[in-house]
């Protein structure tokens, strides 16, 4: 039997924005085997017999971006245990689904059990497992049912039943912190110990996304169209059990323009404009990493230098500019040995190839006066086997309004370490999709001793939105283990972004529990959550707020509660 082209390393993956009706677009595109996202995007699978999708072919939007993960006392110090035990809020979870898109997720663990040994996961969509059947409307992957989990948890052999694990551990840890099952012996509490939950395992992204994008080898990496894909089969079961849905996203990426929006932010947008959808989303780790470069030119003809480290051999990388339109600006290059690229001028869905006598390097330059999603000038560069040393990318200004320009490198997983800017710029160092103004947008303090996390990433968005909302415990989060991942079982620390957004995704089934508890039954919408935590934040009076580091301050629950007892 064929792989289904969702899945086969024979077809290009395409997000398709469709203007037609859901049953036109399946007519009429059938031949691409489309799968339906929600009212705006489809993905399309094209074979490869019809021609390669490439930005200059198809444009920059529709090529699925690469995600990777963002991890590298929290309790008490967030208000989450105060707001457990106070009597009469006792709030916990309950009746609130948690939504995870990540590496998988040990099932088997105790955090993820009730007291009696059954499951807390109502179902699983493993993208990666093409033995069972896939969810309704959906092509790949296998989904396994609340029932069948149990039926797996209470056999002799569970990974017979239901063969979902987690190597990486990544998913594991992300959930349990949200939500897991306190385990009083070992201090261990979730955020929101009594939420069900819903597990997309996402496959790796495909071999000819990773060439495009020339990603390291060993780098875990995953492609938008399947979280996108990911978050309607979250929707989709969270509307069949008529249960609220928290979405924890917990990976991110530095492709895009950081204006909140991309396909899979305009997607997550439009899902919160239905009642009882939330999402959170982690701002990353990468301040100080040296992958985002900020530009400022004072008129038309003029020019400036952006420095390029490369400290080590390797297969290249890509680099993003990004710019506001009608600005336009034309990109050269020089080696280190001092062979000159001058600066092209800038055209649409252009696509050159520059080489150089001296250096083994390739550099191809894609632009797009005008991208599709965003508006903004995109260019995309990709240096292949570049040589090692100092390089610098001549940016002259060819239409002036502002002269503000950004460069991004990939994100810190999917780039050499090695590689980085010679003059960085710590700030507009968000992770996509943490840039959506819906999303509730989470940086990383160290709950033990009150400062920020080094890494943290800093606002605001490229087009001066205020990100992000605020601040949440990050650094030694205690979180389970998956068997698959570690020699050892049990708990671990978990530091990075990716914990404060668990943390945060955990506090929001809080908030929603409560307002399901009210006399008069209440589902807030995802703007009157957000406003409540931002009413419940503490602020350090020696600061201005907002700001770039901490948004409005740092969460407390239950400071949300005591501010409706103020006078």
């Amino acid at each position: 039997m064929a792989d289904s082209p969702a899945i086969s390393n024979e077809y290009s993956d395409l997000i398709y924005a469709y203007p037609e009706s859901e049953s036109e677009l399946l007519s009429r595109l059938s031949r691409y085997s489309p799968q339906i996202v929600d009212s705006q995007y489809a993905i399309l699978h094209i074979p490869f017999s019809e021609g390669r999708t490439t930005v200059s072919t198809a444009g920059y939007a529709l090529i699925p971006k690469l995600f990777t993960y963002l991890s590298t006392v929290s309790l008490e110090e967030s208000g989450i245990l105060s707001t457990q035990a106070q009597p009469i809020l006792d709030l916990k979870g309950r009746g609130i689904l948690l939504g995870f898109l990540d590496s998988g997720i040990d099932y088997t663990h105790p955090a993820f059990r009730n007291a009696d040994g059954t499951t807390r996961i109502l179902g699983i969509w493993d993208q990666t497992d093409q033995t069972g059947t896939p969810p309704q409307g959906l092509l790949y992957g296998s989904e396994y049912t609340e029932e069948q989990i149990n039926e797996a948890l209470f056999s002799a052999n569970p990974l017979e039943i239901v063969p979902e694990r987690d190597e990486n551990g990544h998913g594991t840890a992300v959930a349990g912190i949200a939500c897991g099952t306190p385990q009083e012996e070992s201090d261990f509490y979730g955020a929101a110990p009594e939420s069900q939950i819903l597990f997309v395992r996402l496959k790796p992204a495909k071999q000819y996304l990773r060439d495009y994008f020339i990603i390291p080898p060993d780098a875990d990496a995953y492609q938008e169209s399947d979280l996108m894909l990911g978050v309607r089969y979250l929707i989709q079961t969270a509307r069949q059990l008529q249960r609220p849905l928290v979405i924890c996203i917990a990976l991110g990426t530095n492709q895009g323009g950081h204006t909140g929006k991309t396909p899979l932010e305009d997607v997550l947008t439009a899902a919160q404009s239905l009642s009882g959808i939330y999402v959170v989303a982690a701002a990353g780790n990468e301040a100080g990493m040296g992958h985002h470069y900020y530009g400022k030119i004072t008129a038309e003809g003029e020019s400036t230098t952006v420095e390029l480290l490369i400290d080590t051999e390797t297969n290249g990388f890509t680099i993003e500019f990004w710019a506001s339109a009608p600005e336009l600006y034309g990109i050269g290059f020089t080696s280190p040995s001092g062979e000159t690229v001058e600066p092209v001028q800038p055209r649409p869905r252009t696509s050159q190839q520059f080489t150089f006598l001296l250096e083994n390097t390739r550099i191809s330059l894609d632009y797009e006066l005008v991208e599709l999603v965003s508006g903004s000038q995109l260019a995309i560069i990709r240096f292949s086997t570049p040589s090692p040393g100092l390089w610098r990318i001549q940016i002259v200004n060819r239409l002036f309004i502002n002269g503000s320009f950004h460069l991004w490198l990939p994100i810190t997983g999917l780039v050499d370490p090695d590689i980085r800017f010679y003059q960085p710029s710590p700030d507009t160092t968000l992770v996509i999709p943490s840039c959506a103004d819906s999303i509730i947008t989470v940086s990383t303090y160290n709950a033990y001793n009150g400062t920020l996390f080094i890494h943290s990433s800093r606002g605001y968005t490229r087009n001066g939105i205020i990100k992000p909302d605020f601040a949440a415990p990050g650094v030694d989060v205690t979180a389970p283990v998956s068997a698959a991942a570690a020699p050892q079982t049990g708990l671990r620390p978990f530091t990075g972004s990716s914990a404060a957004s668990a943390l945060t995704a955990g506090a929001v089934c809080l908030l929603v529990e409560w307002g399901l508890k009210r006399d008069l039954p209440r589902v807030f919408n995802s703007q009157e959550i957000k406003t409540l935590f931002l009413y419940g934040t503490v602020r350090n009076p020696a600061l201005y707020y907002p700001n770039r580091e901490w948004g409005y301050g740092t969460m407390n629950v239950f400071r949300i509660f005591e501010s409706m007892l103020r006078p």
